[in-house]
């Protein structure tokens, strides 16, 4: 007589075969599918991110002061969101003086490069024969980027949207963020009671310590990702101002920083807007620049990040990259800082999994 449970195993077992299927026939509709169900919990997601990096700074002042839960929230936030004001005071003048270099550097250096061209092409027959095909490769770039510009303003409406959707989730977020840390202890026994109404004891505890697993991981690697990111920033920034001394460090060691907490990419994605901002108005600085983020960059991999995260998820380079791939496409920017401990948290489910599998396998 076929059980309960191999049932429920043969039912999961045909949803992932119809799914990989569909996967397989349609990549791009099954990725459209868990994308739409995924924007739905997008402030759900934003709500218990946001909880989670509140959370120990309210149990901070309710240990330190004793004070009631919800004026330690708001105490919480209101000093996350000076921070994040003083930030934004300090950066926006920054990035006020980076786009007016750029926009009064950059005619200066294009003709100091039509300069320099112009006189090795007059010397060299060689240019002389390849000029009418760059000339024909700029006008190519020039009416790519005309085309662009001209989409871009086309779907200014759709951009709109977009971003009013994002505001939208995260202020649902916040306030979802409010209400889960507050009522944090009734949610927690709320959900346990439904959960071992519905499970037997057994599947209950795993659920429970499958929980208690995900916190883990997550908690500590986002805290020591940030950890590692603001010290790589500081670092660029004192670099950037008082060794190589270029212009606008400020807001170019902020795009080190944040560049930094997105896994793999993050510090080559980052490497790119010193470089070339400082290209624009000194070529030498531009190399020590670079070779200054290639040093950074190993210190980081080698000495910060293992000292300061440790082994937090375990995962190989394939995981990373997989899982950065995956989440950027299902949950966009979000999905990028998230991707990394979630992997990380069903590669142990699974690694548990067949863990237990080849011990009852070994017991029969």
């Amino acid at each position: 007589m076929v059980s309960k449970q191999d049932i429920n195993h043969y039912i999961f077992l045909a949803f992932i075969t119809i799914l990989l299927y569909k996967f397989i026939n349609n990549p791009m509709q099954v990725i459209s599918g868990i994308g739409g169900i995924a924007s739905f919990f997008s402030p759900f997601l934003i709500g218990i991110l946001i909880a989670l990096l509140i959370n120990p700074l309210v149990m901070f002042f309710e240990k330190r002061f004793n004070l009631h839960r919800l004026l330690n929230i708001l105490i919480s936030y209101i000093l996350v969101f000076i921070l994040i004001f003083l930030g934004f005071k300090l950066l926006i003048p920054s990035i006020v003086d980076t786009l007016n270099t750029l926009i009064k550097e950059i005619p200066t250096y294009v003709d100091m490069f039509n300069e320099i061209l112009g006189k090795y092409m007059t010397k060299a027959e060689f240019f002389n024969t390849i000029a009418p095909h760059i000339q024909d490769n700029l006008n190519s770039i020039l009416t790519n980027v005309v085309n662009i510009l001209t989409a871009f303003s086309s779907n200014l409406l759709i951009h709109i949207s977009s971003i009013t959707s994002l505001l939208f989730d995260i202020i649902m977020g916040l306030i979802l963020s409010i209400y889960m840390i507050f009522d944090k202890e009734k949610i927690g026994l709320g959900c346990k009671k439904i959960l071992y109404a519905s499970v037997n004891k057994i599947k209950a505890d795993e659920t429970v310590s499958f929980f208690k697993m995900s916190h883990k991981i997550f908690y500590n690697y986002m805290i020591g990702k940030i950890i590692d990111s603001l010290i790589v920033g500081l670092i660029a920034f004192v670099v950037f101002q008082f060794v190589i001394k270029i212009e606008n460090s400020l807001f170019l060691s902020f795009i080190v920083f944040v560049t930094n907490i997105i896994p793999y990419f993050g510090p080559f994605i980052g490497a790119v807007p010193p470089i070339l901002m400082t290209l624009v108005y000194s070529p030498v600085k531009a190399l020590w620049v670079a070779i200054f983020i290639l040093i950074l960059q190993q210190v980081d991999g080698n000495f910060i990040g293992p000292k300061v995260m440790g082994d937090q998820v375990g995962l190989s380079p394939l995981w990373i990259i997989s899982a950065v791939l995956i989440g950027s496409s299902l949950f966009g920017l979000i999905g990028v800082f998230l991707s990394v401990p979630v992997a990380a948290i069903i590669k142990s489910s699974i690694d548990k999994y067949v863990e237990k599998r080849l011990y009852i396998n070994d017991s029969k």
